[in-house]
């Protein structure tokens, strides 16, 4: 018993001793950052992130520390990447936009059908985790309206649990196909944020491509394909080019 017991603990022991680490480097962070040394807070959040630990605190902590140090891109990324764990986190919204008032680019949004527009709102807001557990319940209320028409003793009831059940599998199967989107834009990572001050886009991936337009730093774009070292890139206003990989990061 007492041989199961060691085992055990030495089993466990490297994982306690790591999060212990992990923890003592995020307070670190924290207090660095209160006392305005915000590169070494920098360090000590990126450390934690080098351990493979993440949560949408600890990106929205780094934002704010490469938002002090006059890192637009970074912060912009970090607060990107928490509000991608944690959508309705408000002051990481509120954050972003602050730091996003401070890049060199205005680019007009491209306008959208409202119904894609709402769709993409839902499927961004309201994370995977958040639709799962949406669909668990609708098909919960299917599975009762369905007991209900099958198993009513009176006329109405089975009426009621007809309708209901019909009501209840139209929304379940729209929050399915929401779902699968959902998951996808998630897991897809497509959206990438310019990390250089100055980024010449290309007509084509070869560097004697013709240059199509120049983008600054903090400016958020999206990948829609890659070759060789290269991203297809497209801008707000629809505009479409290729850049390197090294001169953008994956939200």
């Amino acid at each position: 018993m007492k041989k199961i017991l060691i085992i055990l603990t030495l089993a466990f022991l490297p994982a306690a001793m790591w999060a212990k680490g992990v923890e003592e480097y995020a307070a670190e962070g924290d207090a660095m950052y209160r006392q305005a040394n915000y590169e070494q807070a920098i360090e000590s959040y990126n450390a934690v992130l080098g351990a493979g630990y993440t949560s949408a605190e600890l990106y929205y902590n780094l934002g704010n520390a490469y938002y002090r140090t006059g890192q637009m891109g970074m912060a912009i990324l970090n607060y990107s990447r928490a509000l991608r764990l944690k959508p309705t986190m408000s002051d990481a919204k509120e954050n972003l936009v602050l730091a996003q008032s401070h890049t060199v680019d205005r680019i007009t949004v491209l306008p959208k059908f409202f119904l894609v527009r709402w769709i993409d709102i839902l499927c961004t807001v309201i994370s995977p985790a958040a639709w799962r557990l949406i669909v668990l319940v609708l098909l919960a209320l299917v599975a009762v309206a369905f007991v209900a028409f099958r198993l009513g003793g009176l006329l109405s009831v089975r009426k009621a649990g007809l309708v209901v059940g019909i009501v209840m599998a139209v929304f379940l199967l729209l929050s399915v196909l929401l779902l699968l989107r959902s998951t996808r834009h998630y897991n897809a990572r497509s959206e990438a944020v310019v990390m250089a001050q100055s980024l010449t886009v290309k007509g084509s991936p070869e560097v004697q491509s013709v240059d199509k337009l120049i983008l600054h730093e903090g400016t958020t774009v999206t990948i829609s394909d890659s070759l060789a070292g290269w991203y297809k890139i497209t801008i707000a206003d629809g505009t479409t080019g290729w850049c390197t990989t090294e001169d953008i990061e994956r939200i």
